[in-house]
């Protein structure tokens, strides 16, 4: 790596800007440079940056190397374009993608914590949308990840901002607006129910838990977005979700043993009537189970084409008296004591 400043950035050059998504406007800290927009946007935010020479498409010229032999033939437009031009447009995800300016502004600054609440579930909701819109690749998977990591650690650490995101849910019923919902919660349940401080396991969790349906963007969208019951085999099909999230992960690189076990085992239920693997009692990890109180809590909640969503209250009420043998007993009372609190407080607020 060779250290530059941002002055000297060509298009065709393979850059590493190294600090976290907060300090820069690009979801990806290392990619190829492809056109002149994101020289400009890197300078904005940065004055030094690392470059690969070997990974880039164009010669560095620093001070100890000489500059290039003079071109004596010319080169045809097809092949100079070829070095340097932007790949496909679906390889350039971060300009679309990446967390905002607006969002890094929000979190650092002074703001109400329903504002920067608010910014975070914005953000989010886009993110999820970009990686589970498409056939997501693996870099794309692994980037995102990271820059989930990064929001789970500041959802974590400010308990106003950790409240006020407890109670805000979008009630259209995506894919996409599922795992947010699904993830805040989940990651909030965890911080409240483990009554842990450390950092990192909850932002391991929070990969687990906004990833743990990445395995749908493999499964036909008729068959998710099907508004009844599905066919045996239909279903037999949608029982594959957590094992194909789970290899997508693998393949990305981000498959710790946290996103595994929430990945495969969040339809798993301790009385044994869950999948993929029927796991029984304490073969289902609480981190499993925490997440599928999340995934169960928003189903319930959710409106959809076809159902109106139930009130917190209703859900909690239908939960306790239906599911209680899905989950473990401490864990499931906390979890309704939880949200049976969150409920008030807004029932309260509304009067």
């Amino acid at each position: 790596m060779d250290k530059l400043s941002a002055t000297q950035l060509e298009v065709g050059m393979y850059v590493d800007l190294g600090s976290g998504w907060l300090n820069h406007p690009f979801l990806r800290r290392s990619f190829l440079i492809k056109k002149q927009s994101q020289i400009s946007k890197i300078q904005n935010y940065l004055k030094e940056v690392e470059v690969c020479p070997e990974r880039s498409q164009v010669q560095l010229i620093t001070e100890e190397a000489p500059p290039p032999p003079m071109i004596k033939e010319p080169v045809s437009a097809t092949e100079s374009i070829s070095n340097v031009v932007a790949l496909p447009e679906q390889e350039n995800w971060e300009d679309s993608n990446r967390p905002t300016k607006k969002l890094a502004e929000a979190i650092q600054s002074d703001k109400p914590a329903a504002e920067k609440a608010q910014a975070i579930f914005h953000h989010s909701t886009e993110l999820m949308d970009a990686v589970l819109s498409q056939a997501p690749t693996a870099e794309l998977i692994h980037e995102s990840s990271e820059t989930i990591k990064d929001l789970a650690g500041f959802i974590v650490e400010d308990d106003e901002v950790s409240n006020r995101l407890l109670s805000i849910t979008s009630h259209d019923y995506y894919t996409y607006t599922h795992s947010v919902n699904v993830g805040l919660k989940s990651l909030l349940i965890a911080k409240k129910l483990l009554n842990t401080q450390d950092t990192e396991l909850l932002r391991e969790l929070g990969v687990g838990f906004f990833l743990h349906d990445i395995g749908k963007s493999q499964v036909d969208p008729g068959i998710l977005n099907k508004p009844g019951k599905l066919s045996e085999e239909e279903f037999e099909i949608m029982k594959s979700h957590p094992q194909r999230g789970v290899e997508l992960l693998r393949s990305a690189n981000s498959l710790t043993e946290t996103a595994h076990i929430i990945t495969v085992q969040h339809h798993e239920k301790v009385d044994g009537s869950g999948y993929p693997f029927g796991l029984k009692g304490k073969q289902v990890h609480e981190f499993g189970q925490i997440c599928a109180l999340g995934d169960i809590y928003d189903a319930l909640t959710a409106e959809r084409s076809y159902k109106k969503g139930m009130t917190p209250f209703d859900a909690l009420m239908l939960m306790k008296g239906k599911m209680q043998s899905h989950f473990d007993e401490k864990l499931f009372e906390k979890f309704i004591q939880l949200f049976a609190e969150e409920s008030m407080k807004q029932l309260q607020q509304k009067q």
